[in-house]
């Protein structure tokens, strides 16, 4: 056949006129020779089973408004407000109608963050919906996950996952799991091994744990003893909190000015090896300022409160002065969680921070805590510096947190690309109604009409769409 299709063709470019032959017999066999070597072949019979019928959804589905405020938000592609529609739902104890079901699925996919939220609304018909497709096992309940992973095997999975498999782990099973990590962290030979074992220990952090922690202070590997020393840094009344008690009482004294070293004192030599053993091998904490952040470093905000028998306010404000501020609130920065107040302490220790540093010493703080930090840290920021700080807090934030940071975005002169445009992290994580009731000064600030102020009026819609109405009993 494709010798007599490549003959027809030639006799096509050549012409009857020229190459003899009947034109209709030309084109007839043209065409019964193309369609034959180019047709498309009939389907063939498959013997495989339909698909069940899908199960009826028991779950209510919400109201048309909450249907239309999804639809609009899979068109904005807006990853906030998708996990705040799911949480809404959730609460209403309500899932997603079915004809959304497969963009949801699809989005989950395409997005592992967003399963967790999405696998809340899809219900009974979008888990059978979800088995339906292998891509989207994750939402069928089916799917091998890595909590099914065997305690025993879980370091042999890709290194991105060893820490998160263990946390998880631990999270269900304190106890069985602090005793596989102890285990196995006297037998692994691998360096990476044991600081994953070492860094799975944050999950469930507790007294339980200090032995091996104290343990791996003497590994050779320096990612194994920095990542220990960290998490021991997590102990308040851990026997390194008292070490560096002992060092701050010996090292330190009040003057005048602030803290100074004493001249006879335990940091006008060089450091022993017990000392070494609870420094930072990263190079951060060399030098007499480095012994002092590290000490300070290891001990709650508390100490100092107690030391100068004062509160946190007037605490923060001695340690910012003398000639060691820097290196001692570097120091507090780390412990800024077990604070009583957090807000004078990072007020203090921005001073003395680097921008970056400053996100790092937030990013390490509880949600609730890094909002308030945020607030009383913010004041002296240019905008992209507070920007990013605001992009990492947890949506959606407080009333009082919205109030505060508004004015302060308010206050600050726009970047010259943003000129009139609204912050889209204030509006996608801000508190909505409160927002909503300072839309007019809002769109004063900022007038041009954006897509952040699109997401608001989503965000407003959406309270709306799931409230009660005034006449439920509910």
């Amino acid at each position: 056949m494709k010798a007599e299709w490549s003959k027809t063709v030639q006799d096509l470019l050549i012409g009857t006129t020229r190459g003899g032959g009947s034109p209709t017999d030309l084109l007839a066999d043209c065409a019964a020779l193309g369609v034959a070597a180019f047709g498309a072949t009939l389907p063939q019979e498959v013997a495989a089973d339909p698909l069940p019928p899908a199960p009826p959804e028991p779950a209510a589905l919400p109201r048309p408004a909450a249907r239309a405020v999804l639809e609009a938000i899979m068109s904005v592609d807006d990853e906030v407000l998708l996990t705040e529609w799911c949480a809404l739902a959730k609460a209403g104890n309500v899932v997603a109608e079915h004809r959304m079901l497969p963009a949801l699925l699809a989005l989950g996919t395409a997005r592992p963050g967003l399963r967790a939220a999405v696998v809340e609304v899809l219900g009974t018909r979008g888990r059978w919906l979800a088995g339906t497709r292998p891509g989207w096992s994750w939402a069928s309940g089916t799917s091998p996950l890595t909590e099914e992973v065997p305690l025993a095997e879980i370091l042999d999975l890709p290194s991105a996952q060893r820490v998160r498999a263990l946390r998880r782990k631990r999270r269900a099973d304190p106890e069985g799991v602090g005793a596989f990590i102890a285990g196995e962290f006297e037998t692994s030979r691998r360096s990476a091994d044991r600081q994953v074992l070492i860094s799975a220990l944050e999950t469930g952090l507790g007294p339980g744990d200090e032995e091996l922690l104290e343990a791996a202070l003497d590994d050779k590997a320096a990612a194994v003893h920095d990542e220990a020393l960290r998490l021991l840094r997590k102990l308040p009344t851990s026997a390194l909190a008292a070490r560096a008690t002992r060092r701050l009482n010996q090292g330190l004294q009040l003057t005048e000015d602030g803290f100074d070293v004493q001249t006879d004192g335990l940091w006008t030599e060089q450091a022993d090896l017990d000392e070494q053993r609870d420094l930072m091998r990263d190079g951060s904490e060399k030098g007499v300022a480095g012994r002092i952040r590290a000490a300070a470093a290891s001990v709650p905000p508390s100490y100092w409160t107690a030391r100068l028998d004062t509160d946190d306010v007037k605490a923060a404000n001695v340690l910012r002065r003398g000639p060691w501020a820097a290196a001692l609130l570097r120091g507090v920065a780390d412990q800024l969680g077990a604070a009583a107040d957090p807000r004078p302490w990072a007020a203090v220790a921005a001073e003395t921070l680097t921008g970056m540093e400053q996100l790092e010493m937030l990013a390490a703080l509880p949600a609730s805590v890094a909002e308030q930090a945020v607030v009383a840290v913010s004041v002296n920021w240019h905008y992209d510096l507070l920007d990013h700080a605001c992009a990492q807090l947890p949506a959606p934030w407080s009333p009082e947190t919205t109030r505060a940071l508004l004015h302060r975005y308010a206050a600050l002169p726009d970047p010259r690309w943003r000129s009139g445009r609204p912050p889209a992290v204030l509006l996608a994580r801000g508190d909505a109604d409160l927002l909503g009731a300072n839309w007019e000064g809002l769109t004063r600030r900022w007038p041009e009409n954006s897509l952040e102020l699109e997401v608001l009026r989503l965000r407003i819609r959406l309270r709306e769409s799931f409230a009660p109405p005034p006449d439920d009993s509910r």
